[in-house]
């Protein structure tokens, strides 16, 4: 036990390799030891080599019946590795022996939910939170109280007050403050659907590390770095297999939406919200060259070019994502339209915008896992806004042929035109089910997972009104209440 001990505390230092050593020496002593077996699945799964992963995991789960975390590693292996039926098997089984787990409730409902099938998901939430309560129990009420029908939630005010009084953890009591909102959203108790968004939002703030503003001079750095004489030197003779297709913009604006109705095509396929920009390339360029983003893109040669367009390549091989379009939906690579402009000339950029009203109170009223300020704050998020305006400007002005600007309210007024017209910007002939979206059990992990469940609604497109004097007053200044009141939708 020591050994294992020993190894699990190397895996916390990230030292695999030392880790492994020890794992499999246990193994030589003891083949059948579960403690290893598991431990040398998951460091696979940090290797991301979940078939390895897979063997392991499933031993594992052999020799230690009693134990529910190898078996929902091994369902996490098995959809990585496009094996959902294996994973749903995986996980309906876990439930089947730890019926009183609220954590393989939330995990079966999160599948169900991921891929479409709403009814089961909140069956099985409705379930879950009768269980002893987990550390994942706000979660289930989070997407209990936006998939329940409106009779049902009145049921859930007492029990979530209480999970306040419960939950000593700030982050636990963010995510409560949510869902709190989110039911007297729903019941058009707008008053106090504002106040506790407004205290999740100011709870989840403390957690910020930086502002808004700390961002703007890189902004700033992007605009300089990836100017007019950058886009007008030779771009490299790249011949792609594939048409890299990025649907950028601010958070809340429709990418799942449109993602969801582009992927219906016969020749197009998603990553998803796929960072593999940020967590590979650019650490490769920084290392390389010793100098920060945007500065590490300067000079690339054809070697180190072609070694960043195989970690992209590479990421659409480990998705197995064979198809003509491969859209990366991660909003945030507006950021770095530069760098894959460089490496992918024939890149496409989709922009979504939305009415900015909207826009804000979305963000305002969704619970971002993440630790930034403009999710949380709607000063905050004004002030990305304005900076993501001035950087889409810049690149538009640089290459317009490349980016093609639909407006959200758009999409929602008429989509087959805009989808259409998207279509043919990437190269493509309509299909007509790409207005089925809603049919499809294609996995969705975004906020917008359940909504793109249903065909379009335009109840987003004013739900916010009802919240506006009291988003102007957080604004606190008539620019502000300028800016928010606006509207700019793209003509078509």
């Amino acid at each position: 036990m020591l050994l294992i001990q020993r190894a699990n505390e190397l895996m916390d230092e990230n030292k695999l390799r030392e880790a492994e050593f020890m794992f499999k020496a246990v193994l030589k002593e003891n083949n059948h030891n579960g403690s290893a077996l598991f431990g040398l699945g998951r460091i696979c799964v940090q290797l991301e080599d979940y078939d390895s992963a897979i063997y392991y995991l499933r031993r594992a789960c052999e020799h230690l019946p009693k134990q529910l975390e190898p078996l929902f590693t091994l369902a996490f292996c098995f959809i990585q590795v496009g094996s959902p039926v294996d994973a749903k098997t995986v996980l309906e089984y876990t439930l089947s022996v730890a019926k009183h787990s609220a954590r393989a409730h939330y995990e079966l409902g999160q599948f169900y939910l991921d891929y479409g099938f709403v009814k089961q998901a909140r069956t099985t939430f409705s379930q879950g939170i009768h269980c002893a309560h987990q550390e994942v129990t706000p979660y289930i009420f989070r997407e209990l109280v936006q998939l329940a029908p409106s009779q049902d939630l009145p049921d859930y005010l007492e029990p979530l007050e209480k999970l306040l009084e419960e939950y000593d953890d700030k982050r636990m009591n963010i995510v409560n403050y949510y869902s709190l909102g989110t039911c007297h959203h729903r019941l058009g108790n707008h008053e106090q659907a504002f106040e506790y968004f407004k205290l999740a939002n100011d709870l989840q703030l403390q957690f910020c590390d930086f502002r808004t503003h700390h961002m703007l001079p890189f902004f700033a750095q992007i605009k300089q770095h990836f100017n007019a004489e950058f886009f007008q030197k030779p771009t490299d003779r790249v011949k792609t297999t594939f048409t890299p297709t990025f649907i950028i913009g601010l958070p809340r604006t429709g990418s799942t939406l449109l993602e969801q109705m582009l992927v219906q095509h016969s020749c197009i396929g998603s990553l998803g919200e796929s960072t593999v920009l940020s967590d590979k390339i650019v650490p490769f360029l920084v290392k390389r060259s010793e100098l920060p983003f945007p500065f590490c893109f300067g000079n690339l040669s054809t070697s180190a070019s072609d070694y960043c367009r195989n970690l992209y390549v590479d990421e659409i091989k480990k998705q197995r994502v064979p198809d003509e379009v491969v859209i990366n939906k991660l909003p945030a690579n507006f950021q770095n339209i530069g760098m894959i402009y460089r490496l992918f000339p024939n890149a496409r950029f989709i922009h979504l915008t939305r009415d900015f009203g909207a826009t804000a109170w979305s963000v305002f009223s969704n619970h971002f896992n993440a630790d930034e300020p403009y999710f949380c704050s709607l000063s905050e998020f004004k002030l990305y806004a304005e900076a993501e305006d001035e950087l889409m400007a810049h690149f538009k002005q640089q290459i317009p042929d490349s980016i093609l600007t639909l407006s959200y309210e758009s999409l929602v007024a008429q989509p087959e035109k805009v989808i259409s017209r998207t279509l043919k910007f990437l190269g493509q002939k309509y299909e007509p089910e790409c207005m089925k979206y809603y049919e499809d059990h294609r996995p969705v992990s975004t906020l917008s997972k359940a909504q793109v469940r249903k065909p379009i609604s335009k109840a987003p497109l004013t739900n916010w009104q009802n919240y506006q004097e009291k988003m102007i007053e957080l604004f606190n200044s008539g620019e502000q209440i300028d800016h928010i009141e606006q509207t700019n939708p793209i003509s078509l």
